[in-house]
């Protein structure tokens, strides 16, 4: 299957089949879809077809044998050429695919065409094609923080599961190991996994990771913390912890699979890579060891 961040224009050039498509778009999405595409096969001319109008052009001038008629003949394939060229353009325009990426460390402010904001989190990437402000939806890997402008379904498409809303602030955290975690900071969002849909209101969070599902309540959050250059965890593994890490400093973090799992909750400082360490391993009683300045090894010994 084609990247899910060009699927608009892979699936209008039939690199991507329906099928595929549906798995990664809402079915309202989906007919919006496949609209364009129906407009675009029944406007389609070839070649050869082209080469028979340009001769057909050519006869009826020549037999012609007024001014007025020439005229006429010319200016409608004139406007058959026009109407082509136009045509092409605005598929290629609607078919464009607009990406972002962040790196190690990084943070990105994205102004979206529907006047939406996104802030993109380290190691992230996003995508959305021009039909965006006909059809609010996008593609997520990695983490953003929305500000949503009141209008019609805006939904953020990732490989776990697809978020929709109308108008609020959320932020998304889609990993490729499975972990899947929304926020809701304002307003109500609905979040979709497999046949599953959790409604979301101000405060409350959910996480879906390895067939479990958690959901919780934080009263006063008004913003998630890596935007003031920290990340927090409530019960969440130490090797998704340590992740989250490396995205921010740009470097390998060895752990041993038995403590993989065992839980963190807390704020570690995107600020110093010692001091992140440290916030982790000394209430979790774990030691952390520099083989270079960009390896590190975290045991329980």
């Amino acid at each position: 299957m084609g990247n899910n961040e060009n699927f608009l224009s892979d699936w209008l050039e039939n690199k991507m089949t329906d099928d595929e498509l549906k798995k990664i778009v809402s079915d309202e999405n989906f007919l919006a879809f496949q609209k364009i595409k129906n407009a675009v096969e029944n406007l389609k001319i070839e070649d050869s077809n082209l080469s028979s109008n340009y001769q057909a052009v050519q006869s009826k001038i020549k037999n012609l044998k007024t001014e007025k008629s020439k005229v006429f003949v010319l200016w409608k394939y004139a406007s058959i050429a026009a109407s082509l060229l136009i045509f092409t353009a605005t598929y290629f325009y609607f078919s464009k695919v607009n990406k972002f990426e962040t790196g190690f460390g990084q943070k990105q402010e994205i102004a979206l065409l529907d006047e939406s904001a996104v802030i993109l989190n380290a190691k992230s990437k996003l995508a959305y094609s021009n039909f965006f402000n006909f059809n609010r939806s996008l593609t997520l890997s990695g983490e953003a923080y929305f500000q949503v402008k009141k209008g019609s379904q805006f939904t953020v498409n990732t490989l776990q599961g697809k978020v929709e809303v109308l108008g609020t602030k959320f932020n998304v955290l889609s990993q490729n190991n499975g972990f899947f975690e929304i926020n809701c900071f304002e307003g109500k969002v609905k979040v979709s996994v497999k046949q599953q849909s959790i409604i979301l209101i101000k405060g409350e969070s959910v996480r879906f990771y390895e067939n479990k599902i958690e959901k919780w309540y934080e009263k006063n959050k008004t913003q998630p913390t890596w935007l003031t250059f920290e990340s927090s965890f409530k019960n969440t593994p130490v090797k998704l912890v340590f992740e989250k890490i490396k995205n921010q400093y740009g470097v390998e973090i060895a752990i041993p699979e038995a403590i993989e799992n065992i839980k963190f909750t807390g704020t570690v400082t995107h600020k110093d890579f010692k001091t992140a360490l440290q916030s982790v391993c000394i209430p979790l009683q774990l030691n952390f060891k520099f083989i270079d300045s960009k390896n590190v090894e975290i045991n329980n010994e």
